[in-house]
């Protein structure tokens, strides 16, 4: 039996769902699997790391033991990692964070054990708009930072030197323009509820709750956000719209008191139970039937996004239930709405664009997007995710 790790040092959100689905999928391939990450970090929640654990037991691996916790791990530390598993295949969940490490293998050719796979999540340098100036800047800096520079990785190191066998990517625009990469959909999470299936059938008392919620603000404009909550996902620009607009906000997922946002979240929380058009769970949700009952909430997703350029689950999630999506215009996001006809964009960088942008978008017929929506949709899926993955990594 081949063995597999997947080393993922960061265990927090989104992060231990691609562990659990890599985790499943190397195992129906007949891989024996290890898992490296750090145990010893405190997440917000603890639902597929402790399936992982109960899965793997004392192949579970803490990382815990290296230099950041298994971020800054040398390739001698890494290389014995290796050997202490037997590794056919190493998969690396969120390689961005690893650039050095593949990085330092440049001199040390085939040094690693075994095929390397990684997920690449954030090649944002692809989007950015760069001055003459900032070039110049650029390059003035790169001899301190070459070995973690991304753009230079991912145009340079990557595919001269042949770093990974594998590079996956959720950024399909990305992929179209660069040769030897993977694309793989941002379904992670939809997989990993195909999985769980209806192991959470508790929570569906939600259900009633937000039945009753919606009943007593009957005709408001709901805005709804799913997941932790977070700044860079917007989470007080929402708060703040549904104050502004009189609507009613809808949160699935956990508040997060240790995040600082731009705006006064406890002040629009107040404001809004005041007049009982909020409704929270605080609560990680991971059932799949209590998830996708709180999406029909909404018939028009916001996704404030700040300085964010990569693809969003929470979008694929929604645009598979025909919800069409308001987003900034820029990055893989914006790229998508805009060429698929998804929903509408907005400039970030203009202050009064989100405003104007959402009278204009609550006012258009959810069914005129349908179409294009289903259309764009149909490689979106866990069983393309899984196809891609399986070609990908089978022994």
């Amino acid at each position: 039996m081949p063995n597999a790790l997947i080393y993922s040092p960061d265990l927090d959100g989104h992060r231990q769902v691609h562990v659990f689905v890599y985790a499943n999928i190397l195992a129906e391939l007949g891989y024996n699997v290890y898992a490296a990450g750090n145990l010893k970090q405190v997440v917000n929640n603890y639902f597929y790391i402790d399936k992982l654990k109960n899965s793997l037991g004392s192949q579970f691996i803490d990382t815990s033991i290296y230099t950041d916790s298994g971020y800054n791990i040398t390739s001698a530390e890494f290389i014995s990692l290796q050997k202490s598993c037997k590794t056919d295949l190493t998969v690396f969940p969120e390689a961005d964070n690893h650039i050095s490490l593949f990085v330092s293998q440049i001199f040390r050719k085939n040094q690693f054990k075994g095929k390397l796979a990684g997920l690449f999540l954030r090649p944002f340098y692809y989007y950015d708009e760069v001055t003459f100036f900032e070039k110049l800047k650029y390059i003035k800096h790169l001899p301190s930072r070459w070995r973690t520079d991304d753009k230079l990785f991912h145009e340079v190191f990557l595919r001269k030197f042949s770093l990974l066998d594998v590079s996956f990517y959720l950024d399909e625009n990305f992929v179209a323009h660069h040769k030897k990469s993977t694309w793989v959909p941002d379904v992670y999470q939809r997989y990993a509820e195909l999985i769980v299936k209806d192991e959470s059938s508790d929570q569906r008392s939600w259900i009633e709750k937000l039945d009753h919620f919606k009943e007593k603000n009957m005709g408001r404009f709901v805005f709804f956000y799913f997941g932790t909550s977070q700044l860079r996902r917007g989470y007080d620009t929402l708060l703040k719209m549904a104050v502004d607009h009189q609507g009613s906000f809808i949160h699935c997922g956990l508040r997060n008191n240790k995040e600082k946002f731009k705006f006064d979240t406890e002040s629009l929380r107040s404001s809004l139970q005041e007049s009982d058009r909020l409704f929270e769970t605080n609560q990680y949700i991971e059932d799949p039937v209590c998830i996708e009952y709180f999406f029909k909430s909404v018939s028009h997703l916001i996704l404030p996004y700040r300085n964010f350029y990569g693809s969003s689950g929470v979008m694929l999630q929604a645009l598979n239930l025909g919800i069409p999506i308001l987003a900034p215009g820029n990055g893989i996001i914006g790229y998508s709405i805009n060429k698929y006809k998804l929903g509408m964009t907005y400039d970030e960088k203009d202050p009064l664009s989100l405003k104007a942008r959402f009278e204009e978008f609550k006012k258009t017929d959810p069914e005129s997007y349908v179409k294009n929506i289903k259309f764009y949709m149909q490689n979106q899926s866990a069983e393309h995710l899984k196809k891609v993955l399986v070609d990908s990594l089978k022994y």
